[in-house]
């Protein structure tokens, strides 16, 4: 099952990932944004985990070779 896939049948999810991408898109969010970000998480204990959760797999992710590199000619 793909993360599209889960993520159609899991809304909590879903935010925490959207959550999780956009404060990587703009490292600094607005007032605004960080307040509403602190309800979400404030709201259910289970937005808290599944924003935990997609944190870790992002920081993991990104330790993860890419799975076919691709030889550059001439690259540094």
């Amino acid at each position: 099952m793909g993360i599209s896939s889960a993520s159609s049948q899991d809304p909590v999810w879903d935010m925490a990932w959207t959550w999780i991408q956009r404060q990587h898109a703009t490292p600094t969010l607005d007032d605004q944004a960080a307040r509403e970000l602190a309800q979400w998480l404030d709201a259910d204990p289970r937005h808290r985990a599944a924003y935990d959760q997609a944190s870790r797999l992002w920081f993991v992710a990104g330790f993860v070779p890419p799975a076919n590199p691709i030889d550059i000619p001439d690259a540094p």
